[in-house]
């Protein structure tokens, strides 16, 4: 995957660049910022949206002993080591190495076992999920019907594909725009309208946490 892409007439950073150079300050959006200032910015832009994101995940996924779940763009792994606590086998792939790294540090502090590779989702992946997650990743791509597509894909039959959107619509969005302008990263908003095209008006439902949308979509 190419670091850099070109943005009206300038170049502007890859996101596997972006997350490998933010990877630390990531994690400490779920736990503690390093300094006063990304601790107010957290308080009140990130980590209430995050927490509320990754409550509704875990509820519509409901891991237990038996599944295999596969998360995309799976960070530092918050998610990938709850379903492991309730039995489930869990995969994990992100495009950032340092992502990676951090994901199995959390995993070994947390005594579980998981699947962390280094991946690329627009690429085909490996099949046989019961769910597959994205979380905070198709808000980064202009069209993301590629992941979504290889997600369906590699979920089985009467399985779920749950991924996140921010709102184009609240009252934290134009500070993130301004934030991710400043560190030239383009970010994709959506309404549920644009939700609804997005997966072909495909058996889904969309829950609301604020800043943004969870949704869950059924393989039948």
């Amino acid at each position: 995957m190419s670091l850099l892409q070109l943005r009206g007439g300038y170049i502007t950073r890859d996101i596997g660049e972006y997350f490998e150079t933010i990877a630390e300050d990531f994690d400490a959006y779920y736990d503690k910022p390093k300094n006063m200032t990304d601790a107010l910015i957290n308080s009140w832009l990130r980590r209430p949206g995050l927490l509320k994101r990754l409550k509704i995940t875990l509820a519509i996924s409901d891991p237990k002993e038996g599944m295999r779940i596969l998360e995309i763009g799976c960070g530092s792994g918050k998610y990938i080591v709850e379903c492991a606590k309730r039995g489930a086998d869990v995969w994990g792939i992100d495009v950032a190495p340092e992502m990676i790294k951090l994901a199995k540090q959390f995993c070994n502090k947390s005594k579980i076992k998981a699947h962390l590779s280094v991946g690329d989702a627009t690429k085909e992946l490996q099949s046989g999920f019961d769910v597959c997650v994205a979380l905070g990743v198709f808000e980064y791509f202009k069209d993301p019907r590629p992941i979504l597509n290889n997600m369906i894909a590699a979920t089985n039959h009467n399985g779920k594909v749950i991924f996140s959107l921010p709102k184009k619509y609240a009252f934290q969005t134009p500070l993130r725009e301004a934030m991710l302008y400043y560190r030239n990263v383009d970010c994709y908003y959506y309404t549920k309208e644009k939700i609804r095209m997005l997966v072909n008006n495909g058996n889904h439902r969309i829950y609301d946490y604020g800043p943004g949308y969870v949704v869950e979509y059924y393989k039948n």
